[in-house]
């Protein structure tokens, strides 16, 4: 079972001047390496592999000019060329909208990778720089694999991929519980409780707006401009924070109630692409909080179960009748005598639908 750990890095004026450094060489391999796959196509119809690149690299290391920046960093980046041709491939068969690899900019390049990496309590060993002060919340556990270091802003950030052993063996099911994400209301439970929806964007909106007037104003390529596109970055970047923060506090509540945690399924990428509703469909994260249910219930020994979402609003939560709506009705009434929420319905439903897949019925749980 592998966990992510993250923490904040310290680093001297000499390790980050190492560090921007080591960005921009990454950023010219990434680039020379398409280029070579590109060019070796269409000029010669061959193609070239990462393992290819990888015996080049070799190659080029043994001249003392390229010996100042790790091998295994600049693999990590033939890594990444490889998986991005890989899912253009991938696209190209599925028929989507293929997207051919495009050159990286230097400004946009953030992050550079190496695998088992040292790590202390207080500092983390990156090839080539040495150890690095770092601070965070929860200290490494288990085997450090991987080390992503990134840039963002004026910080670097830490993430290191640990493999922490076995998960644990799934618990016996006695509390369950069907969750019906929306817009109105964030979360509604099967037991009829329900979490409001934040709606994040509308409380940092004005700030997002200053922000981005003052950077309108400022003269291009000027130090002022610089301030004030950090200081936009940082407004999106506690926008951000807020939001995950809040999926950490509704997905900690839940694992810690429930044996049983069913969600629904949903298609969030067509939904954006539908136009409707797409800015309060991002801003909701209903992806970031079935993550984080996902992880935290692996590691809990509990059940996560994504379902298929398909007529979990229509169908009647007593009878199983299908009941027509449309967005605006926002109450189940059923022929049946069934009158209850919408999405209250859609969880019970959601919630069964849930405890079918892992082999239990209502009853055997009584």
């Amino acid at each position: 079972m592998l966990r992510t750990f993250q923490f904040r890095l310290y680093p001297s004026a000499t390790q980050q001047a190492a560090f921007e450094r080591i960005l921009e060489d990454c950023c010219e391999t990434y680039n020379a390496a398409l280029q070579e796959r590109r060019d070796a196509w269409n000029m010669q119809r061959k193609v070239v592999t990462r393992f290819d690149q990888q015996r080049e690299l070799t190659e080029l290391h043994k001249d003392p000019e390229f010996q100042w920046i790790s091998t295994v960093v600049q693999r990590h980046v033939l890594l990444r060329v490889d998986e991005a041709f890989q899912a253009f491939f991938r696209r190209c068969k599925a028929g989507e909208r293929p997207g051919y690899p495009r050159f990286k900019s230097r400004h946009h390049y953030d992050s550079f990778t190496f695998s088992l990496p040292t790590v202390k309590e207080k500092s983390v060993k990156v090839p080539k720089v040495g150890y690095v002060k770092m601070r965070g919340g929860r200290s490494v556990a288990g085997t450090a694999k991987v080390c992503h270091v990134r840039r963002q802003g004026r910080r670097w950030i830490a993430s290191v991929v640990c493999d922490v052993g076995p998960a644990p063996p799934k618990c016996e099911v006695s509390s369950p519980i069907g969750i019906d994400v929306g817009l109105m209301n964030f979360a509604t439970l099967s037991d009829g409780s329900f979490v409001e929806n934040p709606r994040w964007v509308r409380r940092f909106e004005a700030k997002i707006a200053s922000a981005n007037r003052e950077l309108a104003r400022k003269q291009r390529r000027s130090r002022n401009r610089l301030r004030a596109k950090e200081k936009l970055r940082r407004v999106h970047q506690r926008l951000a924070d807020a939001r995950r923060n809040f999926c950490h506090h509704v997905s900690k509540r839940l694992i810690g109630r429930y044996d049983l945690i069913a969600f629904e399924d949903l298609n969030i990428k067509g939904m954006v692409e539908d136009g409707k509703f797409s800015k309060s469909i991002l801003d909701a994260a209903w992806r970031q909080l079935t993550w984080q249910l996902s992880y935290k219930a692996e590691s809990a020994g509990r059940w996560a179960v994504p379902v298929n979402p398909r007529n979990t609003s229509k169908m009647c939560s007593q009878c199983g009748v299908l009941v027509e709506k449309t967005l605006r009705d926002r109450r189940h009434v059923c022929a049946c005598g069934a009158s209850l929420d919408r999405d209250h319905n859609a969880a019970i439903n959601i919630e069964r639908l849930g405890m079918s897949l892992v082999g239990l019925s209502p009853s055997e749980l009584a």
